[in-house]
């Protein structure tokens, strides 16, 4: 029997040796729990919970605005103020969450049924001047213009009331900004949870 061979044996029986000998070693173990509870997620939620309030808070304006009954009906002129109301209820739980509450100025609606209405369109809303304010338990002013910082309360649910302003200014003369339309129906207010570092 050359060396190689009988090396190889005596390998193969070396190892089956370990195997079996391994078994001797776990014939005995215990297993425990740990009393660690559950981990459960938070909350980020946001829905309007009134329909939207119009008034005209010019500085010709009573003090307090005026009441607009149908915003749609109502025609604004150089100098004019309007503002938007809406309460949003607001779900936010979670140790370490921070979010952000903005509006999307790409969804106020600035296309017309042509060319031209879509012309004006686009020119009053360059005229104009878009702003957000938001109040509620929890929310401050955000680091950015137009962003508000909502954090979560003992509750888990606060009331935020936004108020969105337009105001066309004095300085639009000529025909800029005639005959136009701003589509509110469909502006988004977005509530997204602050990048973690």
């Amino acid at each position: 029997m050359n060396k190689l061979t009988s090396g190889a044996i005596v390998g193969t029986l070396g190892i089956a040796l370990l195997l079996g000998g391994a078994g001797t070693f776990a014939m005995w173990n215990s297993t425990t729990t740990a009393d660690a509870g559950t981990v459960a997620s938070g909350t980020l939620t946001i829905a309007k919970s009134s329909t939207a309030s119009w008034k005209n808070v010019s500085t010709d304006a009573p003090a307090g605005g005026v009441a607009i009954p149908s915003i749609s009906a109502y025609k604004i002129v150089p100098g004019d103020t309007v503002q938007m109301t809406q309460v949003f209820t607001v779900a936010a739980t979670g140790n370490n969450l921070v979010a952000t509450l903005s509006y999307d100025d790409l969804t106020i609606g600035t296309t017309g049924t042509d060319a031209a209405a879509t012309a004006a369109n686009v020119a009053l809303k360059s005229a104009s001047t878009i702003s957000m304010v938001a109040s509620g338990t929890g929310v401050t002013a955000g680091a950015a213009a137009n962003t508000f910082t909502v954090a979560p309360n003992a509750s888990g649910v606060s009331t935020v009331t936004v108020t969105l302003t337009v105001a066309l200014p004095t300085t639009v003369s000529g025909l800029t900004a005639q005959n136009g339309t701003l589509n509110l129906s469909a502006v988004s207010f977005n509530l997204v949870q602050n990048t973690r570092p």
